[in-house]
């Protein structure tokens, strides 16, 4: 669970229902978005739903972003989401509703929310000059004071999205084939993945994937004018294309290692590191809540 600096918002019901208003009913395109970041803030909740701590955790951040409206995802309503949203897109439905495990829709089903209507998974605070030219916002995980080679990745816990990102539009792509390579792979379909199959989910789902997929399309977009030793071991955020990198100390300062002298503006989020998905299940089991 994430707790961040700077959101009070509505919420919307952890029991399926009829969806909101604020979703949107058209069929998504890869193409940006010219408008503001959706004054939305996206939770997927586990079987537990909202514990005790977590809830303490969230109000911090609502409480500082009283224009924003929260959203609160169950499973069924993850599922029913998807099934709406992209019915249009057989090969995404039918492979996030097949999957086994909780991690992995829960990686899938926050990029489909993402490039569907945009927001903020989770929260942060965007400087107001990147605002305007900014289509995503990520920051670095592991970046700074870090052995030379050492393979960086953008945290997931918190992302900022404008609709229709292509940046996201290419993840959504790579993990499709990841996922169809497994399948081949093991000669088994989607449901019949086991734990062991999947590997390793930081690398199929996760931040090693979001890195790669985000470097292969500012690649794709920007050409020779993209560079990845451009956007590491960063002291201040950076701008490269439509794409805002924040620096380790933004979401994850404690995976950094930062010297004394080094220059830093506050950490944005706290990521408390409860790793419930690290089980033969593959996510968070159903216990009841204090």
């Amino acid at each position: 669970m994430t707790s961040v600096r700077p959101w009070r918002g509505s919420v919307e019901s952890h029991s399926l229902g009829r969806p909101s208003p604020g979703f949107c009913n058209v069929c998504p395109q890869a193409t940006p978005s010219a408008t503001a970041f959706p004054e939305k803030i996206w939770y997927k909740l586990g079987p537990r739903g909202v514990t005790e701590q977590a809830r303490t955790w969230i109000d911090s951040c609502l409480d500082i972003n009283p224009t924003h409206t929260s959203k609160f995802m169950t499973n069924l309503s993850g599922d029913a989401y998807v099934k709406e949203h992209f019915a249009h897109r057989p090969e995404i439905m039918d492979t996030f509703l097949a999957l086994p495990f909780p991690i992995l829709k829960a990686d899938f089903f926050r990029y489909l929310l993402l490039f569907n209507e945009g927001g903020i998974y989770f929260d942060l605070d965007v400087p107001e000059q990147y605002k305007k030219d900014a289509g995503l916002v990520v920051g670095w995980e592991f970046d700074v004071g870090w052995w030379d080679g050492f393979m960086r990745q953008f945290a997931t816990w918190t992302i900022m999205a404008k609709p229709r990102s292509p940046h996201i539009s290419v993840m959504l792509d790579d993990i499709l084939d990841g996922l169809q390579k497994k399948t081949r792979e093991h000669n088994v379909t989607i449901a019949e993945l086991t734990w062991t199959m999947v590997g390793d989910v930081v690398d199929l789902t996760a931040p090693r994937r979001m890195t790669r997929s985000i470097y292969k399309s500012l690649k794709a977009t920007l050409g020779d004018g993209f560079d990845q030793k451009d956007i590491t071991a960063l002291y201040e955020p950076k701008l490269i294309g439509d794409v805002l990198v924040l620096p380790g100390y933004s979401f994850a300062l404690s995976s950094n290692h930062y010297k004394p002298e080094d220059t830093q503006d506050p950490a944005l989020v706290t990521h408390h590191f409860e790793g419930s998905w690290r089980n033969d299940h593959g996510g968070e089991m159903a216990v009841p809540v204090p």
